[in-house]
């Protein structure tokens, strides 16, 4: 239901524009009763169409649904160039801890009334700053697909590392450091030894890794990659990962 919910607002917020702060800000408290942190990354150097929007609004919802009372989410944006990633959402779901009576809240514990009606903040903000993402992107010149993962895995905002890493992108990398035209024809190991030298392995270790987007060309029309090129590049992918602590699926959409 909640999932639907959200769903609901983002297409009424579409046009809204950020809420200009992110959401759970007013209730950074109930971080201490989360046991998870969850890190989604939108790719925006690809336009999207109405397919990648339904997947991607659908993903966060599943996502969103599934966190519990205190849960970290982070959401950021890969661009042109790590430093250009932006931050969209750091915040930990409202909500008391399970287990909770009466007394404890009535006593200075954490009061149910006031988790709930934050918890609705929480989804209303969370939809205003997400509707930009959801809505469109612009295209790019570079993508620097792995340089941001790892930023971001590297040093997780309140020093707690990833449990779930959601990765919406075509995971075609054009970046500075790893070009397209190289990275296109590179053996999955070369491709290692790049984001080794580089240093662009994620800090992924035990983290529940999932991929949605993949498998789509930058040619007009975005037509399905070329299967041995599609094969490569998972084999790359999945290679990255496990050198970062974690495997890798790839689904067309988070579901559950």
């Amino acid at each position: 239901m909640k999932r639907a919910l959200l769903a609901v607002a983002l297409v009424l917020t579409g046009c809204s524009g950020s809420s200009g702060s992110e959401p759970g800000a007013q209730a950074a408290g109930y971080c201490a009763f989360g046991e998870t942190s969850s890190l989604f990354l939108i790719d925006q150097t690809t336009p999207y169409d109405d397919t990648d929007r339904a997947v991607i609004t659908e993903s966060i919802g599943t996502v969103v649904d599934r966190l519990g009372p205190g849960d970290r989410i982070v959401l950021a944006t890969i661009s042109e160039h790590y430093t250009q990633s932006s931050r969209l959402i750091n915040a930990c779901k409202p909500g008391c801890p399970q287990g909770q009576g009466a007394l404890d809240s009535m006593v200075g514990g954490c009061s149910s009334m006031k988790a709930l009606a934050d918890e609705r903040q929480f989804m209303s903000s969370l939809a205003q700053t997400l509707a930009p993402a959801v809505q469109g992107s612009s295209s790019a010149d570079h993508s620097a697909i792995m340089s941001t993962i790892a930023q971001w895995t590297q040093a997780p905002p309140g020093g707690q590392p990833f449990n779930h890493v959601y990765i919406f992108s075509d995971m075609l990398e054009n970046s500075q450091a790893v070009p397209w035209s190289d990275f296109r024809s590179a053996e999955p190991d070369a491709a290692m030894a790049l984001a080794e030298k580089y240093r662009y392995v994620p800090a992924v270790q035990g983290a529940d890794v999932r991929i949605v987007g993949f498998g789509r060309s930058h040619n007009p029309g975005r037509p399905p990659l070329d299967p041995e090129l599609d094969a490569r590049l998972r084999e790359f992918w999945a290679a990255y990962f496990l050198a970062g602590g974690a495997s890798v699926t790839f689904e067309g959409a988070i579901r559950n």
